[in-house]
This record gives C-alpha cells, sequence and structure tokens, in this order.
C-alpha cells in the first residue's frame, strides 16, 4: 500500500498553526470553572462589555438548562433562567426540591425566542437556601404541542458554584 506524502515547508506549517491559534483563542475569552454538577462561566457581556458571570447545570432530559446570574437591576436578586431545546407554551413554572415539601409555582418571563423562562428571584431567599441543602431540583412546564416537561438538576456542587458567582 503507497503512502500518499505532501510536502509543506516549515514556513507555510507556522503560518497555519499562527492562523489557528488566532482564531480559537479568540473565540474562548470566557473562563469556565467545574463545581461538581454545575460550571461556571466568566466572560465579557456582549452588551456592556463588563466582565460577567453565570453558573448552570444541564437537565438529565438532555433538553434543558437551568443558569443562574447576577440580574442586570443591581438588587439583591438573582436571574434564574429554565432554557429549554423546546419551544415553551406556559409563561409559569413549577418546582419541587428533593421530593419534600409543596410544588412552588412561580411566574415568569418568557425570553430567548420563547426557548427560556427567566424569573427573577431574592438572592438570600427560600428558594437559593433551601437548593444549597437539596440533591435535586425538579421543574414542570408546559411545552408545544400540550406537553408538560420535567426536567431533573442536579444540586450537586451548586453552594460552591453559587458562592463563586456572588465573588467580586
Amino acid at each position: 500500500m503507497r503512502r500518499l506524502a505532501i510536502k509543506v515547508s516549515p514556513r507555510r506549517q507556522f503560518a497555519i498553526i499562527f492562523v489557528l491559534i488566532m482564531v480559537f483563542s479568540g473565540s474562548s475569552f470566557a473562563g469556565q470553572l467545574k463545581f461538581g454538577d454545575w460550571v461556571g462561566i466568566e466572560g465579557p457581556d456582549p452588551l456592556t462589555n463588563k466582565q460577567s458571570k453565570k453558573i448552570g447545570t444541564f437537565a438529565k432530559d438532555g433538553i434543558s438548562t437551568l443558569w443562574l446570574a447576577d440580574s442586570e437591576s443591581g438588587e439583591e436578586t438573582i436571574q434564574l433562567t429554565l432554557q429549554s431545546k423546546k419551544t415553551m407554551a406556559s409563561e409559569y413554572f413549577s418546582y419541587r426540591i428533593d421530593r419534600v415539601g409543596t410544588l412552588t409555582i412561580s411566574s415568569a418571563i418568557k425570553g430567548c425566542e420563547s426557548n427560556c423562562l427567566i424569573e427573577y428571584v431574592p438572592g438570600n431567599g427560600e428558594l437559593i437556601k433551601t437548593m444549597k441543602r437539596g440533591l435535586q431540583i425538579k421543574f414542570e412546564y408546559d411545552s408545544y404541542p400540550d406537553i408538560t416537561q420535567n426536567p431533573t438538576f442536579s444540586l450537586r456542587g451548586f453552594t460552591r458554584a453559587y458562592n463563586w458567582l456572588l465573588t467580586e
């Protein structure tokens, strides 16, 4: 079997490697940290050009993600975003932490072209305190066409991720 060998000068190899490094390093300004099942992402906000942070995790269903970020209002609130690959029909979601306690229903704002629900929660409120103590949180929302979605998110590593989110 014959091998095909292409000869490339060292200068061309250097130029190709240099261009590839510039392309890939330019698109990865955001830093990412891992906290158990949660990730922390820090990078420049495209709208304000300030450094912003957010933490998030993926559901076991493979189509939903949960993100928490500082709210733009500057108050002691956190922006909670439930995102899905499916189009969301409801303007609310309900959640339960660890199958204990009551099912809490929260109204939310539709965003992301109807693929996410956004809610602003107190940064040191009951939801955050319960998430820090919990093992998993299960959401429920409606998607098109009349299908109820029940993504479950792990809370392993949430406390460390949340503390990282609040640090300056």
